[in-house]
């Protein structure tokens, strides 16, 4: 089994930000076969501020992914395969939602992100882990896995802070929290 280090909910793992601290509470994911096309979008930024130096962090790593281009921050080699990377930052009614979008070439490039191809079903699949707390409209469920049809765009969402323990619920704060301090 491949190590899958791509995260969807963790904006910095695109870049390859080793201790990503910025999240996201929603994060729906959709693929469009017929362009090649990936788009994830990052819903509720927060993060874990337990210390004034974990706010420090914060602050810097935005910086870093909020002006991508502008520093020139190198896209995470896993997805050196993939082209026309870009990310945008929507900021709707105070809430920062990061759109990050790629095109690939082959089907197997998306193994980088745990989504498996199967040409003979053509169908696309991920595994299903529970505490992500996956979910999707055009998928379905079946054992481990979602699947999907490869004829089609499809899209799951995953909410993989729903059970975050109490400890850090009292720590959790919007990123643009941070922004206002």
């Amino acid at each position: 089994m491949e190590q899958i280090k791509i995260i969807f909910f963790l904006i910095g793992s695109f870049f390859g930000i080793e201790n990503s601290r910025i999240a996201s509470d929603k994060t729906i994911v959709t693929i469009y076969p017929e362009k090649h096309k990936i788009e994830i979008v990052q819903e509720n930024l927060f993060t874990i501020i337990q210390t004034e130096k974990d706010t420090a962090l914060i602050l810097a790593q935005w910086e870093q992914l909020a002006n991508w281009k502008e520093n020139k921050l190198p896209w995470a080699k896993e997805l050196e395969n993939f082209t026309n990377k870009n990310v945008t930052i929507e900021n709707n009614e105070g809430a920062i939602a990061p759109r990050i979008s790629f095109n690939y070439t082959d089907e197997d490039d998306l193994r980088a992100l745990g989504i498996w191809y199967n040409k003979e079903k053509n169908q696309y699949s991920i595994n299903n882990i529970p505490r992500e707390h996956t979910t999707s409209e055009n998928g379905k469920l079946e054992g481990n896995y979602w699947i999907f049809e490869g004829n089609s765009k499809f899209s799951f969402a995953i909410e993989a802070f729903i059970d975050l323990p109490n400890e850090f619920k009292k720590s959790k704060l919007a990123i643009t929290e941070i922004f206002e301090d």
